[in-house]
């Protein structure tokens, strides 16, 4: 039975305006759904009479411009559909401005959500599957993983839109000062490189955040679980937790061969000055290396006992207040921002990763990794790759897990004690859900 716990709506604080961009004919409320529209045609099926959907995004800059292009294109070929971007500015307050539409009963008709946001619109009755609302060709090219991950109860509930994993980004002419001829493909190559570097190459060897992603992404390949296999417990409170802080402590601490930054900065603005020679990053970030003297690569993320790559980025949901006609336009809307050519020319725009299966295979794409090789990493890690628990109240609980790693990273305390107050949020914040 679907979980009917739900944040107190009515106490968000009254937020600012949203900044619409108004695109194609016609007005519509930005904070809720148009006027009632006659339905339109079966799954995929024409919207004949004038439709006004909206949809809350935060795509800013290039990602941005390239969401407005293929918008714009959409309204070409269906000019009795018109989409109102509402962009809200950041995930923050695209979060924020959901829950207070939300509350107020005016939900968008469809909005860019984090997997946890959606588990919550979901087990609260909020969300139409948009498998009622695409072709089945469509849903069985979706890449394995996010299929997986956009599903619930065996439907598909949103799909897959702006979605990354982590690669490894490596600066060649400081691997060539190191005498360094490939990157690292384990652990154990990431910290003699790292060590190499440092005292050959003249910088740190290696960019780390000590945040929980960080101890995340090495906890799982270090072959521990977040969680125990009922999502009731934490599991990492293992030998893999141990082994995920060791490395992390060894070569910041004890190897002194990483540079350590917050949680709240951004690893790809340092490797982009070469304050560090190696970043463990997201696929997304490549568009922000723009220091034409920094000559880099891309290679797979090096492996523990196994290799696990963290997926991250949002997808696409329809609330269920929309209009019939306005969850076709949406669904036609959707199936046109994801169809192969779309999937692959946003990849290329904006640096994350197309999201079908057959847009790998695609001569445009071929073409495009064969002149661009660094975007090719990403889409080979997939077989790899994991998504995080879709739990909003684990989520809760990150911002204090980050300062449990952070303690540990300073010497406040030892991994035990880390582990085990990091343990004890998580269940705390579980057993409140």
């Amino acid at each position: 039975m679907k979980n009917k716990h739900w944040l107190n709506l009515s106490a968000v604080v009254v937020l600012g305006t949203i900044f619409v961009v108004g695109c194609g004919t016609g007005t519509a409320n930005a904070t809720g759904q148009a006027a009632s529209q006659k339905s339109g045609s079966s799954q995929g099926g024409k919207t004949a009479d004038p439709v006004t959907i909206t949809f809350y995004e935060a795509m800013s800059s290039a990602q941005g411009k390239e969401l407005q292009k293929l918008t714009d294109a959409f309204h070409q070929q269906n000019p009795n559909i018109n989409v109102q971007l509402v962009f809200t500015g950041s995930y923050t307050t695209q979060q924020q401005k959901l829950t207070a539409a939300i509350a107020a009963k005016k939900p968008p008709t469809m909005a860019q959500v984090e997997d946890t946001w959606e588990t919550q619109y979901y087990d609260n009755d909020l969300l139409d599957p948009v498998q009622d609302l695409i072709p089945q060709s469509t849903i069985d090219d979706l890449m394995p993983i996010w299929k997986q991950d956009n599903s619930y109860d065996g439907k598909l509930v949103s799909v897959p839109f702006n979605k990354s994993d982590y690669i490894l980004m490596y600066n060649t002419d400081d691997f060539k000062k190191a005498g360094i001829s490939a990157p690292p493909k384990t652990w154990n190559e990431l910290e003699q490189d790292a060590i190499k570097l440092t005292q050959k190459a003249g910088v740190p060897g290696l960019g780390m955040q000590a945040d929980y992603y960080t101890f995340e992404m090495l906890m799982e390949q270090a072959g521990g679980d977040v969680l125990t296999s009922d999502n009731k417990q934490a599991a990492f409170n293992s030998q893999a937790g141990k082994d995920a802080l060791n490395l992390m402590n060894q070569i910041a601490n004890k190897d002194k061969a990483a540079k350590v930054i917050s949680g709240n900065a951004y690893l790809s603005d340092g490797f982009n000055t070469n304050e560090y020679a190696m970043d463990l990053d997201t696929v997304a970030s490549l568009s922000f290396i723009t220091n034409k003297n920094i000559h880099f690569k891309t290679a797979p993320l090096p492996q523990g006992v196994k290799a696990a790559v963290p997926t991250a980025g949002t997808n696409l949901v329809v609330f269920n207040g929309a209009t019939d006609a306005q969850k076709q336009a949406a669904g036609k809307y959707i199936n046109f921002l994801i169809s192969d050519k779309n999937t692959i020319d946003w990849a290329e725009a904006t640096g994350y990763l197309p999201v079908r299966q057959s847009a790998l295979k695609d001569p445009s794409w071929t073409s495009f990794i064969q002149q661009n090789p660094n975007d090719a990493t990403g889409p080979n890690e997939l077989s790899n790759a994991y998504f995080s628990p879709r739990i909003g109240s684990l989520s809760s609980a990150i911002t204090e897990e980050t300062t449990q790693v952070g303690n540990f990273m300073s010497g406040k305390q030892d991994a035990a004690t880390t582990l085990g107050n990091m343990a004890n949020d998580v269940n705390q914040a579980l057993a409140g859900q």
